[in-house]
């Protein structure tokens, strides 16, 4: 026989486990703005005309390659149905098919220009591709979304320097550190607790009772 007190650790039990399964861990994939010094390799992605404004994102460790170092980022890119990704014809889903199809190589008038940089220099065109170019560690990858007149026409670098962000005051960081411990958890931890305990408890006394 499943008696009360039984019943009511089994309910908090179910309640516990809930609670841990709703705090999920931040993701280790790529974050927003530049990377610290020994964090990884920095990715720029200048839109141009396509609208958006440009992305920031760190790719911690040391990516593979270009395409590794986007994806690290947590930044989508898709290649072309021919090359697959030895082209890279779509970042963050741009430029859409009304612009390239992606079918094969990007038009020669509206295509990504691949870029390389270390902290606090200046932007290099890459004389690689992405696929099999390996990052610089603690460098920039820069790509930056070209519409020159004509096919002869050099792309211009991204229009975001490749500095790196200085590091938020230690205030901030210890700000941030408290905001991101998962008080609500541990709140809900007790309280089920007291109340399954409190549970307990009275069970136990109407048991003495019947017991007398």
């Amino acid at each position: 026989m499943i008696t009360l007190p039984s019943r009511i650790a089994a309910v908090c039990l179910l309640l516990l486990a809930g609670c841990f399964a709703g705090a999920s861990p931040a993701s280790a994939t790529g974050s927003d703005g530049t990377c610290p010094a020994g964090g990884g390799v920095t990715v720029v992605v200048d839109f141009g005309d396509l609208g958006p404004q440009p992305l920031v994102r760190c790719a911690p460790g040391t990516p593979a390659s270009g395409i590794a170092a986007l994806q690290g980022a947590g930044i989508d890119v898709a290649g072309s149905q021919k090359y697959g990704l030895a082209v890279a014809c779509r970042i963050d889903g741009k430029p859409g098919p009304d612009v390239e199809s992606c079918a094969g190589m990007p038009s020669a008038t509206a295509y990504w220009s691949y870029w390389h940089a270390t902290a606090g220099g200046t932007w290099e065109s890459s004389q690689e591709g992405a696929q099999t170019s390996k990052p610089k560690a603690d460098g920039f990858e820069g790509w930056a979304f070209a519409r020159p007149k004509t096919a002869n026409d050099l792309p211009a670098p991204p229009r975001v320097a490749p500095v790196r962000q200085a590091a938020p005051p230690a205030s901030d960081v210890s700000d941030a550190s408290v905001s991101s411990f998962p008080w609500g958890v541990v709140i809900a931890v007790v309280v089920i607790l007291l109340i399954g305990g409190a549970a307990v408890v009275v069970s136990s006394r109407r048991r003495r009772r019947r017991d007398q």
